[in-house]
């Protein structure tokens, strides 16, 4: 079986299934506003990634940047602060919104193409390096999306992703709760994979780590959250806490579920042409 097939069947492995769907009080995919707020927050807040450093390099002093699935711009906005020349590429309507608010606030200049990659990927001009963060796990067809960040670049391609896809930490509570087994994948590796096919290309990868950014007010939030995730009935959501109470630790009145410290990559290579 091909790399890309293989990232799209672990992929389709992870869709909810339709009886748990329908039982559903509220949908299970997306994330409330206030966990973006937290999470933007805690970006501006904490050293750079190594994935930023990766990118300021290719792209040199003045190099043009596009970043495709930028969200609000929590990875590529401060390489706008520091003078390069961005474009960005975001599908959902609130995170493009939330993109230009970010952008305005920093008082920065960067082009905004509403639309999914590689779609439209004719709509935005070459970039000296081609940037993608927290993206790559919600991209079923793979193979397309790869070539065309690697078209797109004239320096380098840089993917920043966690180590495993990042819903596996909720496996276990879909076992205990719905007996419904989750899949382990994909993972970097695979991607890696994926990229040796498509580009012909063997990326660098470094491995790197940073403490948790979600994090919770309260019980009432945990249960909320991972009750949606999980699809579980409102009535039902109690179950949850002595399932998540081993995993959850207090910080400075902050609650955080899992390991402190997340698993990471920066995935980089240089275009063969």
């Amino acid at each position: 079986m091909r790399a890309a097939d293989r990232w799209r069947a672990e992929l389709q492995a992870w869709v909810i299934p339709q009886r748990l769907l329908d039982a559903a009080e509220e949908s299970p995919y997306g994330w409330p506003p206030w966990i973006w707020e937290r999470l933007s927050a805690a970006g501006r807040s904490a050293p750079p990634p190594p994935t930023l450093e990766v990118v300021r390099r290719l792209a040199g002093e003045h190099g043009s940047v596009l970043d495709v699935g930028a969200g609000r711009g929590r990875a590529s906005l401060p390489l706008a602060v520091a003078g390069h020349d961005l474009t960005a590429v975001e599908p959902d309507a609130g995170m493009a919104d939330g993109f230009e608010e970010e952008a305005s606030r920093l008082r920065v200049s960067a082009r905004l193409v509403r639309g999914r990659w590689p779609e439209v990927a004719g709509q935005v001009s070459e970039a000296d390096v081609v940037m993608s963060a927290n993206v790559v796990y919600d991209v079923a067809d793979i193979g397309p999306f790869v070539a065309a960040l690697d078209g797109a670049a004239r320096r380098g391609v840089v993917v920043d992703m966690t180590e495993r896809h990042p819903r596996v930490v909720i496996a276990p509570l879909f076992r205990a709760v719905h007996g419904v087994d989750r899949p382990s994948g994909p993972s970097v590796d695979d991607l890696v994979d994926v990229i040796v096919e498509e580009v012909g290309v063997r990326p660098e990868v470094e491995r790197w780590e940073r403490p948790a950014s979600l994090w919770f007010e309260s019980w009432d939030e945990i249960i909320a959250f991972y009750g949606k995730s999980v699809t579980l009935p409102i009535a039902r959501r109690p179950e949850l806490r002595p399932l998540l109470e081993p995993q959850v630790t207090e910080e400075d009145g902050r609650l955080y579920v899992g390991k402190r410290m997340g698993q990471h990559s920066t995935l980089w290579w240089r275009p063969e042409r």
